[in-house]
This record gives structure tokens, sequence and C-alpha cells, in this order.
């Protein structure tokens, strides 16, 4: 913040008042006085400041009312009020009530100049903070996640709703499909946000740590303990930690993971004691963990303290309608990182992106199309640009992946029954067009009951 910062000063002693406006004037600040409340409210509606010095005994109306008044109308403007000497209680009713700080009459200029100085950093600080917020929110926050498809609208509107509980929530959905970005947004959408964001990948870590790692360590609890270590628990403390591919946490750690949730406390390697934790969990997987509940490989008990909400991000081939703007957004993303100019896709790379059925899911798509960028020869990704697997038909693909099943021709028909209902965006009176059936065969191989209305049966 400059010296140019714009004051008010609101005084009805028009000396004193003067007094203070000649000051901050003579140090470069440009400064406008009021003779009472009123007047500054009117100032304030149509004036931006930085800064108001207002005293705190007026005739018709109190510094204490017009303090709490701009602090309401704008938050971002700091008070600095002027106080009789010795009234230290009224000093704390207007910190009380939103002052930055107080100055007791009488003052030095110097003791004027350092309040208002320290304002101005206090104003500039706060406004770096909520620029950064800001830039954190759209980066890593639900408006950041791109979602066209109705199947994945319905997951984010669910995980908005619950982005603030305090509850556990179990992430479930194939690899490369965006379960970190989700938790991500919802940390971000949450009161826990100022607070870190903690992940770690329980499959990378090796058994013998992974312990270590999760609660902490003491001095000499084993070899190479040469210090005493938070674990990831305590480093995210009043955050959230998120325990990605948490189905392959081994069964040793099962029990203490479910230990550590329900009393909010862990115990770190060779201590004697506990500590609590205030830590929200979310937890991923891309396994089936009622499979392994029946496997005896995933504990039961645990299972249900961390599935208090389950959320299902879909495979990247059930949406179809967001994989063209997944595709323009990494596009225009490698681009500005390589320094290459690029308008788009060509209609017929496009079409082969979206007929792929992306079995590495969004971290696939993102791969194919960072490789493009770097091979296309004009600023249009074309079909040669693509890898060579992309000319293969989806309806191969989807074969191979049938004969590998060993599907019969009813579950065929079903699942692909699915995959054109997911591309029309869920309309099945479109769907079953296309399928050539009708609307009730369609609704008889999904399971519905053949009066069941779609809202969108009658969109084309």
């Amino acid at each position: 913040m400059t010296a140019s910062a714009s004051i008010l000063v609101v005084d009805d002693d028009d000396a004193l008042a003067r007094f203070v406006a000649e000051i901050l004037t003579d140090h470069g600040y440009d400064v406008v006085t009021a003779p009472n409340a009123d007047r500054a409210r009117e100032l304030v509606e149509s004036t931006d400041y930085d800064i108001v010095v207002t005293d705190l005994r007026m005739p018709g109306g109190s510094g204490l009312e017009l303090i709490g008044w701009i602090k309401r109308y704008d938050p971002r403007i700091a008070v600095l009020a002027i106080t009789a000497f010795g009234s230290i209680e009224t000093a704390v009713q207007a910190v009380r009530v939103g002052a930055a700080d107080y100055i007791p009459k009488p003052f030095e200029p110097d003791v004027l100049l350092l309040a208002v100085s320290k304002a101005l950093r206090e104003h500039a600080l706060r406004a770096e903070l909520s620029a950064l917020r800001t830039e954190v929110q759209a980066r890593f926050g639900f408006g950041a996640i791109i979602a066209r498809s109705k199947v994945m609208r319905e997951v984010l509107a669910l995980a908005e709703r619950v982005a603030d509980s305090p509850s556990t929530i179990l992430i479930t959905g194939p690899s490369g499909a965006g379960k970190e970005v989700l938790a991500r947004a919802m940390h971000q959408h949450s009161r826990r946000r100022a607070r870190p964001f903690v992940a770690v990948n329980c499959a990378a870590i090796p058994d013998t740590l992974l312990e270590s790692e999760l609660f902490g360590h003491k001095k000499g609890a084993f070899t190479g303990a040469t210090n005493d270590r938070p674990g990831l628990f305590k480093q995210a403390h009043g955050g959230t930690l998120f325990l990605d591919e948490i189905g392959d946490l081994p069964q040793a750690l099962q029990a203490k993971l479910l230990r550590a949730l329900q009393d909010r406390e862990v115990r770190p390697v060779g201590a004697e004691r506990s500590e609590s934790i205030d830590v929200r969990v979310i937890a991923a997987t891309h396994r089936d963990l009622r499979d392994a509940l029946v496997k005896r490989e995933f504990r039961e008990d645990l299972f249900y303290r961390l599935a208090v909400i389950e959320l299902h991000v879909p495979p990247l081939a059930d949406r179809v309608d967001d994989i063209a703007p997944l595709a323009e957004h990494f596009l225009s993303e490698h681009a500005a990182r390589i320094g290459r100019p690029a308008r788009g896709f060509a209609g017929a790379a496009s079409k082969l992106l979206e007929s792929y059925p992306w079995p590495g899911n969004v971290r696939e798509l993102q791969n194919v199309v960072e490789r493009a960028i770097n091979l296309a020869q004009s600023e249009l990704v074309t079909v040669d640009d693509l890898p060579a697997m992309l000319t293969k038909s989806r309806d191969e693909g989807l074969l191979d992946r049938a004969l590998e099943r060993e599907l019969t021709i009813a579950e065929l028909e079903i699942t692909y029954a699915r995959r054109m209902l997911a591309r029309n965006g869920g309309n099945k009176k479109k769907t079953a067009r296309l399928l050539g059936i009708d609307r009730r065969t369609l609704q008889r191989w999904l399971g519905e009951r053949e009066d069941e209305r779609d809202p969108e049966d009658t969109m084309e």
C-alpha cells in the first residue's frame, strides 16, 4: 500500500479534523474530512476509502455506531478510533465493533502516522490474502471441475452438500477419474479451507513406514528415528486428510486407523500417550470395498466408519459429455505452458476422442492431449496428432471387453444401452429411438418400472 491511500477523517471538532488532515496530507495521503457521522456515511457510499479515522464522541451519531455501519457496509475499510484520554473502556468497545486500532487524545503526529501505516499494511495483507483465496478457489473449488454430463453434475451437487460436514467421506471410482480433485474441492468449500489439505497415497508407502507416516514417531522409536516427527494426522490439524487408495491399507493398520477415527486421537510410534486431533478425513479407493469385506481383506467396522457419506466418481466412458470440454481445457492449459498457440480440435479429432473408451479415465485424456499439443503442426489438433490407439473404434473396444468378460448378449445390450444413454445426457426417449427399440424396452433393460417418467423425455 502506497502513501497515496485515501483517508476520511470524521470529527465535529473542526480544528482537530484540520490538524489530522494536515499531518496526513503532508505525508502524501489523499485526505477528506467530514463533520459528523451522517456526512461520513454519504462520503463512504460515494467514494472508495482505504481508512476512516473517526472520533468516538460526536453529536448526531456516535463514532461507535459509525464504525459498526462501516464494517457492515464495506469490511475492507480499516477504521481508526480517536478516543478521549483515559477512555480505555470506550476504546475496547471500538475495537470490539470493528476498529483496527485506537488513538488516545492528545497524540503526537508520529503516533497517528504509525497507526495509519500499520492499518494500511494490514489492509494490504487482507487484500492479498483475499486474492490468494479467490485464486485457490478458482483453481481447486467446485467451479474448477468440468462437469457437463448429468451423472457428474449429480455427483458434484451431492459433494457440495456434504463438503462442510465433519463426517468421514469415502470416494469410490476408477483410477484417474478425479477422486482427489473432488476431495480438494470439498476441502475448499468447507470451513476448514484455511487449514491444510494433506494427501497421502496409502499404496505408495511401504507397510513398515506407513504407521509412522500417518501417526508420527518419537525419537529413538526405531532405527533411524533421530528426531520426533509429527505424522500426517497432526500436519493436517484443523484441515482435511485425504487417504487415497485406502483399500490397500495393510490390515495391521486398519485397526489403528479405526481407533484414530473413533477416538479422534493418535499415538505416535514409541509414544506413551495419545495426542488429540482435529481432522476431517476423506478416503478414496478404486477397489470394491464391499467385495473386500466378503473376502475379509478389509475390516467391516472401518468400512462403515469411512463410508458415513459415500460418493462415486464414474469412469470417463460414462461421462461422454465431459470429454470435449475436458480436452479443450487441457489443450489450453498445456499450450500456455509450452508457449504454443492452439485453437482447438478438428471435428474428426474431437469425435475420435469422444468415441474412445478411456480406460485410464481423465488422467489418460490429459496425457493424450499433452502429447497432441507437442506433436501438432498447426493451431488445430487433427487425427494425425492423436495416438494410433484412439483410431480403434469405441464399438470394437466395447466388444473386446465383452469378450474378455464373456458377457451374454443380454448383458451386452444393457451395457451398450447405458453408454448410449450417458452420451445422450439421460434422455431415454432419444436413446430408445437411436437404439431402434421402444422406450418400455429400454426401461426394462435399465431395471426401471415402465410407468416412470423422465423429465428430459420431451427434450430432443
